[in-house]
């Protein structure tokens, strides 16, 4: 599989929506229950001007990966400040984890936030979820906050931010 990255279109509204559906269980809580849902988080981050997805796409494109999203990075820029951005998304197609697609997304956003001038990036995540903890460690985030019983039943929100440059 050739890993291709590229910035999502208006025209990937209903893709994207059905691709952060099939997804939306493994966050806590599911996407679907905050703000306005699913199809509003994706209508916004497409249509605002300091907001994108980034979509993860097999370049070879097999019967078995052919129009499928393997990947997505929403960024959110000028989040805090001008020099800074937050990553409102970051989820991988479930048969396509543990191939190093989340690291190429993650690659290229900073990459794309860097040449416009983004000095650093923020996200968070939630106590429970380990595998994103320690991507976001091992690719240099750095927890800064802790909030507890933030989701509820006990589950903490982990805010990280990195340094770009």
């Amino acid at each position: 599989m050739q890993i291709k990255v590229r910035e999502a279109r208006q025209e990937d509204y209903h893709l994207l929506c059905q691709f952060i559906e099939l997804v939306d269980n493994d966050f806590y809580p599911p996407l679907s229950m905050r703000g306005n849902g699913i199809e509003q988080r994706v209508w916004e981050c497409l249509s605002g001007p300091d907001s994108y997805y980034l979509i993860a796409e097999d370049g070879i494109s097999t019967e078995h990966t052919a129009g499928k999203i393997l990947g997505v990075i929403g960024c959110r820029k000028y989040w805090k400040s001008k020099n800074d951005a937050y990553i409102n998304l970051m989820c991988v197609h479930p048969e396509f984890r543990k191939k190093g697609i989340s690291k190429v997304i993650c690659e290229e956003l900073e990459s794309r936030t860097i040449a416009e001038g983004i000095r650093k990036l923020y996200v968070c995540t939630w106590s429970t979820n380990v595998a994103a903890m320690q991507f976001y460690q091992v690719n240099g985030f750095i927890p800064y906050c802790i909030v507890k019983n933030d989701r509820g039943n006990g589950v903490d929100t982990i805010h990280y931010r990195k340094r770009t440059v």
